[in-house]
């Protein structure tokens, strides 16, 4: 998952977008139905409606819903009381309320695009993609005005991957209000999961022009430095977010990629440290925290970390393969196979993860099983070099010299400059077995060269001894 994806999948919508807004329905521009004509001694159902949105505005949310219940009991058919009392329990994080109200303020004024809206965007929360996209839509077609509605096209649009209809969303917000910096930020996202980074940025720039405490638009930026390799940019992006806010699981968890691209392991373990902290339900973060803590030998701590990602997403198929990969390195050849397998139930269009269960085959004897796993991680991907290397390999071991000496070929076209030395210094040992001594010296010759340019004098002295044979 990448870094935004993350971010978005993270974030509530409403830090995003804000608070609901208020539109205050003038007394003056209401006809009194006759519910609503005040008696003697109290208000008006629109009084009280009136007093209940200034109780709103002031985000005294009960005082509201108790002044609104008071405008619907002389009004029963008062649509937009019934509206914001929904708006109401929303704040108050009474979804089931909310979801009531705005349903029969609907019901009783089916024109009430506002309400659509504000029904979207619970929607969108509760991950009723499709009813929030219904939603907002019909706000729209109802009220044209109401830019809200196509943020929530977008989002959705970005929820299914859709980069493309996300951002013409986006783009629409803005040119209906060119002041709109939530449809900015999400256009940031957008372009980041479109792979423009260059887009993304400028987008999250703008709105740190306009408010340079907002701590999304310094994440969401920081990940497309990232992306684009800036690493100390992006680096600033997210330590100045949590400058701002240390409670952000997510930016932690970001930053935790850019120490691990400088290879400061440490650093990026503790930032893991900090979002499974304050966000315990956090597979992927248990599952980089395992990467890492591999990386540095600590193998049973990885695997600790690999096993609740898995309790907490038994689908994480990078998990499994992690999981694997320590397996196949503790010698527990059979553990790490079906780990593979099981990855490769979750991802079976993975070359690289039928090059690994390849690898385990090998070490455990079952060469049959190792060719049939390069050779489906070939089929997968013709492109990729090192599948032909392992097979190559087999090959060479098993006395089918011309195979390998194909398949070292292969992997030296690919790789070209940047072929390792040991392939051209193996090509060459073929070589002399097929008789071919000139081409033997070539591949040797050029395997010693390299070996000096990337610091291995033992290959070097080790290649030397076999050209002077030739």
């Amino acid at each position: 998952m990448k870094l935004s994806q993350m971010t978005v999948a993270l974030l509530g919508v409403a830090t995003i977008l804000g608070t609901y807004p208020v539109h205050v329905l003038a007394q003056e521009a209401e006809t009194p139905t006759e519910t609503d004509v005040p008696d003697e001694t109290g208000p008006s159902a629109v009084e009280f409606y009136n007093t209940g949105l200034d109780q709103f505005e002031a985000e005294d949310y009960n005082g509201a819903i108790a002044s609104f219940t008071e405008a619907i009991r002389l009004d029963p058919d008062f649509a937009e009381a019934y509206l914001y009392r929904g708006a109401a329990y929303k704040a108050l994080l009474d979804v089931d309320d909310a979801l009531l109200n705005l349903n029969q303020a609907i019901a009783l004024d089916p024109q009430l695009g506002r309400a659509y809206l504000l029904r979207a965007e619970i929607n969108y929360e509760l991950g009723n993609a499709q009813q929030a996209l219904s939603d907002a839509q019909l706000a729209l077609a109802l009220d044209p005005s109401l830019g809200d509605a196509r943020l929530y096209e977008g989002l959705v649009a970005l929820q299914d991957g859709d980069s493309s209809t996300a951002i013409s969303s986006f783009t629409a917000a803005i040119e209906q209000d060119p002041n709109d910096l939530p449809a900015y930020l999400l256009r940031g996202f957008a372009y980041d999961q479109e792979e423009n980074y260059f887009a993304a940025i400028a987008d999250f720039s703008y709105v740190l022009d306009a408010e340079n405490d907002n701590v999304i638009a310094y994440v969401g930026r920081g990940a497309a430095y990232y992306h684009e390799g800036e690493l100390r940019e992006a680096e600033a992006d997210l330590s100045r977010a949590l400058a701002l806010n240390d409670e952000l699981p997510y930016a932690y968890y970001n930053r935790s990629f850019i120490y691990s691209a400088q290879n400061r392991l440490n650093a990026a373990i503790d930032d893991l440290d900090d979002a499974i902290a304050l966000q315990p339900i956090f597979p992927n973060a248990y599952l980089n925290r395992g990467l890492l803590l591999a990386r540095q030998g600590q193998s049973a701590a990885a695997v600790a970390d690999f096993n609740r990602a898995l309790e907490q997403n038994p689908e994480l198929a990078a998990a499994f393969a992690g999981r694997a990969d320590v397996q196949l390195s503790r010698g527990r050849e059979s553990d790490a196979i079906e780990d593979y397998t099981r990855a490769l139930s979750l991802t079976p269009n993975s070359a690289a993860v039928y090059k690994l269960r390849g690898d385990a085959h090998l070490a455990d004897g079952n060469t049959a099983a190792a060719l049939a796993d390069y050779n489906e991680a070939i089929a997968l991907a013709p492109n990729e070099p090192a599948a032909y290397a392992a097979r190559a390999e087999v090959y060479n071991n098993i006395g089918d010299t011309q195979r390998a000496f194909d398949d070292y070929s292969l992997v030296i076209s690919l790789e070209d400059d940047e072929v390792d030395p040991d392939v051209l210094y193996k090509r060459g040992l073929v070589r002399m077995r097929l008789g071919d001594s000139a081409g033997a010296r070539d591949d040797l010759q050029s395997a010693a060269d390299r070996y000096l340019e990337t610091g291995q004098p033992d290959g070097y002295r080790e290649t030397v001894i076999y050209l002077r044979q030739l």
